[in-house]
């Protein structure tokens, strides 16, 4: 058996290194192939990527696409299991490439997917530090077919869907057989929905956890949320909920200030960025529902392409 790591890589440097020492790091029993799709990286990504026996195809610039160009990393891939993942994340524990790979046993199963988690460090928002509330478990999803899925209630469908290429596994023919569409996002969720029509066997298992942070400032989490809502309800006709803006105030309040390894200046800068956060998140699903109501659709595609010009990339904090 043979494992292709595929990763999304654009002036990466700063995160590259840890990601790739996570995958070469793995115990697993089978070899494995690290593939980056360079998108003309400035920086030093290339020869990190290279110190750990990377290969590298070309992306030219501005070509990016979430879908299109995760499919040509697959047509270069040679294993028989792909592991999807990006350049600011990393692998939290050494056994999570084994434990993933182990489910294709199964030959009904066609991806598996973890989640990602936020690790407790001092350049990361507290408030996302990982912690565990239950036992983990394993969930099937899979329904009988299109008709089938459509029966279900939204609510009861998004959560079938959630999907998430920062942590997934697939079988290399499930992608070949259903390749990912043209998006500038929320490409695994999109293809997780096809998956379910097709009636396809997917595995969520809550013991595999990825490291992945994306500093949040009001400016990122407004083009994020919108981008999120302006494909869920492209592709898949999710219409946002509208959001709480005072109870998440407070609790981040309360959260920050509680936590007894912070200083008094550090829960401060952590309070007002969560605000700024949420305050983002909140007036882009505003801002997007308003839209939906006042403009159709026509208002919305106006105002993707006012507010996400760019794909927005994640940042790590600056000093």
């Amino acid at each position: 058996m043979k494992v292709s790591v595929i990763i999304p890589v654009k002036n990466g440097a700063a995160t590259l290194a840890r990601c790739l020492q996570s995958i070469t790091s793995q115990s697993i029993a089978a070899e494995i192939e690290i593939i980056i799709l360079d998108s003309m990286s400035t920086d030093e990504s290339r020869e990190i990527a290279l110190q750990y026996g990377a290969i590298i195809i070309d992306i030219p610039g501005n070509s990016f696409n979430h879908g299109l160009t995760r499919n040509l990393g697959v047509k270069y891939a040679t294993g028989d299991l792909i592991y999807l993942t990006v350049q600011d994340a990393s692998i939290a524990e050494v056994e999570m490439l084994g434990k993933m790979a182990t489910h294709f046993d199964d030959k009904e199963v066609m991806g598996v997917v973890g989640h990602q988690a936020v690790p407790h460090e001092k350049d990361k928002n507290p408030l996302l530090w990982f912690k565990r509330f239950s036992k983990p478990e394993i969930t099937i999803r899979q329904v009988q077919n299109a008709t089938e899925f459509e029966k279900l209630p939204v609510a009861a469908q998004q959560k079938l869907v959630a999907w998430d290429n920062v942590v997934a596994m697939y079988r290399k023919t499930a992608l070949l057989q259903q390749p990912f569409v043209a998006t500038e996002f929320a490409e695994d969720w999109i293809w997780s929905e096809q998956a379910l029509r097709r009636g396809w066997k997917l595995i969520h298992d809550a013991n595999i956890v990825a490291w992945h942070y994306h500093h949040r400032g009001f400016s990122y989490a407004f083009r994020v949320a919108y981008a999120m809502n302006y494909h869920f309800y492209q592709f898949l006709g999710y219409r946002p909920a509208v959001p709480a803006f005072l109870s998440p105030m407070l609790k981040a309040t309360y959260h920050i200030f509680k936590n007894p390894v912070l200083g008094l200046k550090e829960k401060c800068y952590w309070a007002f960025h969560n605000y700024a956060g949420i305050s983002g998140t909140f007036f882009s699903h505003i801002n997007f529902l308003w839209r939906l109501q006042t403009g159709s659709v026509k208002s919305v595609e106006k105002g993707y392409k006012k507010y996400c010009k760019d794909i927005p990339q994640g940042k790590q904090k600056k000093y």
